[in-house]
């Protein structure tokens, strides 16, 4: 396959003939539609180097396919290894930020997927806070405004965002106290126009829960994170007086037809990151004054997804246990001895 591709090489250039260069750019996107393929094409620098100069041929068809071969090469983690060498990731954010870029969307999907990979992470998280590169703020910008592109819906920037907060440094910026970041992004977590949107947002969410020393903050009138991980979960059930006035703002009142989060997934990340919350015992007390556990008591007992179930079970017993030792405020930090924590390994999973 080395030769092959080695022969279509030639082929692959901006200035080559259109015809020949479209009939080689096809069999290079056809081997990029399997593993194995796309292991041949990623072993040849020259060749993802040449797909990536595509990218900016002025017929739209060949810069279509080539990104088409990019986003199948994104597949693979070998794809962040070549994307680094190439310093391309400065280059594709640059497109991104084009208000007239058609191919957006694709690069979104292409960074999702180089994203997922820690080391792909940690690449895009030092290209956004170089200078003179697309920032962290301006795809924010580009996410949260409508028709930013007309040929693009940048959805797939929400999965990205996700994925970079596996870094603690993405996680930094986000955190961002002179920036809006986050309060800017809460809405989407009732986002009904995409599933990958409204995912990637309460995935990002529940990645900034792991900074512990950001919780109040986060908790705080500033941000007000609460609200925007409690009403998914929130039926239309009616409660008592006196507890609706103690559950925050958003939640009181809520419609007879209030629907909650279909996804069992984003629903298990959104008691995920409320159970992060209850880490610290500031982080409990609020939770439990604004009655989270009402929200989560009512979910408990419509819920059909097992995970989902068992996650709502710990977070109902976090809220209604007493306080643990002061010594264990932080739960975050409690250290489980040796011997305990083998017994939690080595004993067999039982049902009473």
């Amino acid at each position: 396959m080395t030769e092959q591709l080695n022969e279509i090489l030639r082929f692959l250039a901006v200035k080559e003939r259109l015809d020949l260069k479209a009939v080689a750019l096809e069999c290079v996107l056809r081997l990029t539609g399997s593993q194995e393929g796309r292991a041949a094409v990623l072993s040849h620098q020259e060749v993802v180097k040449a797909l990536m100069e595509l990218t900016t041929d002025t017929q739209p068809l060949i810069s279509r396919d080539a990104h088409l071969a990019l986003l199948n090469l994104s597949e693979h983690e070998d794809f962040v290894t070549r994307v680094v060498e190439l310093q391309a990731i400065a280059k594709f954010l640059q497109f991104i930020a084009d208000p007239a870029c058609k191919e957006a969307d694709k690069l979104c999907m292409m960074f999702s997927n180089l994203t997922r990979h820690p080391r792909g992470a940690e690449a895009f998280t030092k290209t956004i806070t170089t200078d003179g590169c697309v920032s962290l703020s301006q795809l924010v910008h580009i996410f949260d405004r409508k028709n930013y592109n007309k040929e693009a819906n940048f959805d797939y920037l929400a999965a990205v965002f996700s994925n970079i907060t596996q870094v603690k440094a993405a996680r930094r910026l986000f955190l961002d106290r002179s920036k809006t970041l986050v309060s800017r992004l809460l809405p989407y977590t009732r986002y009904e126009g995409s599933l990958v949107r409204r995912g990637g947002i309460v995935g990002l969410l529940k990645n900034m829960t792991f900074e512990v020393d950001a919780h109040q903050w986060l908790l705080s009138e500033d941000v007000d994170l609460l609200p925007a991980l409690l009403l998914p979960l929130a039926g239309p059930e009616q409660f008592d007086e006196e507890d609706v006035q103690k559950l925050p703002e958003d939640l009181q009142y809520l419609p007879d037809d209030k629907k909650r989060e279909e996804d069992p997934d984003i629903r298990k990340i959104l008691l995920e990151a409320l159970m992060k919350l209850c880490c610290t015992k500031g982080g409990r007390s609020y939770l439990k004054e604004k009655q989270v556990y009402l929200i989560v008591r009512e979910l408990h007992t419509q819920e059909k997804d097992e995970e989902v179930d068992d996650t709502c079970e710990k977070l109902v017993h976090m809220l209604i246990s007493d306080e643990p030792p002061s010594e264990m405020d932080n739960l975050a930090e409690v250290v489980i001895p040796e011997d305990i924590a083998r017994k939690f390994t080595m004993s067999p999973a039982c049902v009473s």
